[in-house]
């Protein structure tokens, strides 16, 4: 039985045989057909201790004119992530190539290949030499490469278990005149018992919670106990705070609607948490000045998150999280609001219509968030904290034995400091005000996940790129190994309109959220979501390319290592008129604390730059500006930032106008830039160096890169492969 060929391909196999000492197949060939680039088919079988592949590949790196009738020895080594093809190594002339003809043939095991021979072999071959040197050669009795030990036979199996098929050792034959075909004996069933890879044990979890579902409907939620007691829980709780009273709806007055919201709350690793019902306000439709006033609440950045987090490995600080229950309900209103009874509240029987009064800032309220805050503030203030004055969600105390900081993020929280017992004191204050629940040591925090050991901590977003792959539909095993094509240039025309955007717009607001832990794809993100307006067909394959890319980097994030120091330095760069559609350039920075990364940023320019000085020169203006920000920042923290911040710049023309008092046509059209650039290098706060482009880290925020010089930057950046333990 003769493999398969491919219809434009014209070879014979002439020979095959085993050679057990080196556990390879010996090939001899010759063609019928010469022309320009014709294929050979070869088949090979490696085997090693866990894996049997059978491989058909087919290369067109021989002759043109003429096959070497010799003997050919192809091993496959791996599949080639970085190229279009498979790697495999030719023994004879010792060359590693790569294939992108291949095709595994996993349904035929190495005990079960047919042998093939056709006679004339013109010469012979050197052994292969001897590539898996801890597995022992098959033997010409029995050849059971998968396992050691076989377990026993059937008995009532009709075959028997000595079936196995035999080979020849010797080496090929002389050329025959009249070749003859060997038929190979039949090989048995196996009786290995079929058990789960060890990588797939963990599915079942996975497809289990695919089984889960949320209602979107209080008839459909009240059908099922695990809701019921949810929604119980909630309602509980709005009674226990007091949220409302039940009264007469006043004359001239309206009451907004409620509605039930229902979320399956799941771990980092996808398990269930809790059922989670929450009754929300129908916010949008209170009006302003009448129901609510200002709405602004802050929350912490998330280059606050990084960089408290970074100090925290440094310096080896723990990292605590805690989450108030129900956080808006602690709000107080101000405002006169009134709302509908809810859904499943029944109402006392013989009286008038009611609604409730809201006395709390109920979740759905444009005015719910801003009363947490003040909540909590004021509340926080009385055990001697701070907010900071550079970004308000920040809390710090200092005492004789230390400091303690508490970042908030709408009801979650990190804490953390050197401060022992001023941590515990903390906890127990904020569980004597609110009720809290204490998480333990940090570990999924706004979707981020975290993990510590001896070298710091690692941030990555693996669950939630996950999931945001599977909501892509992509299923299939192609990646990438750069998230955005070298040199592609994207624009508003190329391409057909998209019927419907919507998914669009979903991933790539998906993919925003993904860049806090993933400043590789930063770029690209930012070029991807330049067209949310009017997508077209270009646009979306760009977007499965920055997927393909994730698929194949699911467990990259983020390295805070301990051993890291707490000196600041940035890079700033510029690619001058990159755009196509409207030629303005684009801003790439990255600011390193010590080995860590905590801030980043790629954004096109909102003028067009007239030189690539202009361009470098407003990318360094904006840089200045984040530094600003996050050497106050960092004083709050307790890290000393009295020395300049040294900013890299690749780009001569623009450092010398920073250290050059002067103003011309060149530059007068830059001049608020030119004078706050110069403003904090004469006060000291910063220095600037010139930085060779291949020394460049802010590279990778400005233009599409080539997959070598992209992995390098990456790497310099201290983005890591961070795989489940």
């Amino acid at each position: 039985m003769q493999p398969p060929l491919l219809p434009h391909s014209r070879v014979k196999l002439l020979s095959l045989q085993c050679t057990p000492s080196t556990d390879a197949l010996h090939l001899s060939f010759k063609t019928q057909h010469h022309m320009n680039g014709c294929l050979a088919q070869l088949q090979t079988t490696v085997y090693s201790r866990f894996l049997i592949v059978s491989v058909l590949f087919f290369f067109n790196h021989m002759s043109a004119l003429n096959f070497n009738p010799a003997p050919n020895y192809v091993v496959f080594l791996a599949m080639a992530l970085k190229k279009r093809g498979t790697d495999v190594m030719i023994q004879s002339p010792k060359r590693l190539r790569v294939s992108r003809h291949v095709v595994f043939w996993e349904h035929k095991m190495f005990y079960s290949l047919p042998l093939f021979s056709a006679g004339n072999s013109d010469s012979q071959a050197d052994p292969l030499p001897n590539l898996f040197p801890e597995i022992p050669s098959p033997s010409a009795e029995s050849v059971n490469p998968i396992s050691d030990e076989s377990p026993p036979a059937d008995p009532s199996s009709d075959e028997s278990p000595t079936a196995d098929p035999t080979f020849d050792e010797s080496p090929l034959s002389a050329p025959a005149a009249n070749p003859v075909n060997i038929t190979a004996s039949e090989p048995r069933r196996s009786h290995r018992v079929s058990t789960l890879p060890s990588h797939l044990r963990d599915f079942h979890c996975f497809s289990a919670f695919a089984t889960l579902h949320e209602p979107h409907t209080f008839r459909e939620a009240s059908s099922d106990p695990l809701w019921q007691q949810a929604m119980k829980e909630e309602l509980d709780a709005l009674l226990k705070t007091g949220t409302w009273d039940l009264v007469d709806l006043p004359a001239g007055k309206s009451a907004i609607g409620c509605k039930w919201v229902y979320k399956i709350k799941t771990r980092s690793d996808g398990t269930v948490d809790r059922y989670k019902a929450r009754l929300v306000a129908k916010g949008f439709t209170q009006e302003y000045g009448i129901d609510y006033e200002e709405t602004f609440a802050p929350v912490a950045r998330l280059s606050s998150v990084r960089t408290l987090i970074a100090v925290s490995a440094s310096r080896h600080w723990p990292l605590f999280q805690m989450d108030v229950k129900n956080a808006f309900l602690n709000g107080e209103l101000t405002e006169e609001v009134y709302m509908q009874l809810p859904p499943g509240f029944s109402q006392p029987p013989g009286f008038s219509p009611k609604v409730c009064r809201l006395r709390r800032a109920l979740y759905g309220l444009k005015q719910a968030p801003r009363a947490w805050f003040a909540k909590f503030s004021s509340t926080i203030s009385q055990h001697g904290f701070s907010a900071s004055s550079y970004d308000l969600a920040l809390f710090f105390r200092r005492s004789d034995h230390g400091i303690t900081l508490l970042l908030l993020y709408v009801d979650d929280m990190i804490i953390t400091g050197d401060d022992v017992q001023g941590i515990q004191d903390l906890k127990r204050f904020l569980g004597q005000h609110f009720e809290m629940k204490d998480l333990g040591p940090l570990s999924y925090f706004l979707g981020l996940e975290v993990s510590s050991s001896s070298d710091g901590y690692y941030l990555t977003q693996a669950k939630y790129t996950s999931n945001l792959i599977s909501r892509a539909g992509i299923t299939d095993s192609k990646i990438v190994d750069t998230p955005i094509e070298y040199n592609n240039r994207l624009n508003t025309h190329d391409g057909e309109p998209l019927p419907d955007a919507t998914l669009y717009r979903q991933l790539v607001g998906s993919l925003v959220y993904l860049t806090v832990t993933r400043p590789d794809i930063s770029y690209a993100v930012h070029i991807v979501s330049q067209f949310m307006a009017a997508p077209r067909s270009l646009h979306y394959v760009a977007v499965l390319r920055i997927l393909r890319y994730l698929k194949g980097t699911l467990f990259h994030g983020l390295h805070f290592s301990s051993q890291s120091s707490l000196i600041l330095q940035a890079y700033s760069d510029a690619d001058w008129a990159g755009d196509p559609t409207d030629r303005r350039s684009t801003t790439g920075y990255c600011f390193l604390l010590g080995d860590s990364l905590i801030s980043w940023r790629s954004k096109k320019q909102s003028v067009v730059a007239r030189s690539s000085t202009e361009a470098e020169y407003r990318a360094l203006a904006d840089t200045t500006a984040e530094l600003l920000w996050l050497r106050w920042l960092l004083q709050d923290l307790g890290i000393d930032c009295s020395t300049a911040v040294p900013i890299h710049c690749d780009n001569r023309s623009a450092i010398q106008i920073a250290h050059n008092d002067v103003f011309h046509e060149r530059t007068k059209h830059i001049e608020i830039d030119c004078h706050f650039v110069r403003h904090h290098l004469l006060q000291g706060t910063l220095q600037l160096r010139s930085v060779s482009s291949q020394d460049q880290l802010a590279d990778i925020f400005t233009k599409p890169m080539p997959s070598g010089r992209f992995r390098d930057l990456i790497s310099k950046l201290k983005l890591v492969s961070v795989h489940p333990t």
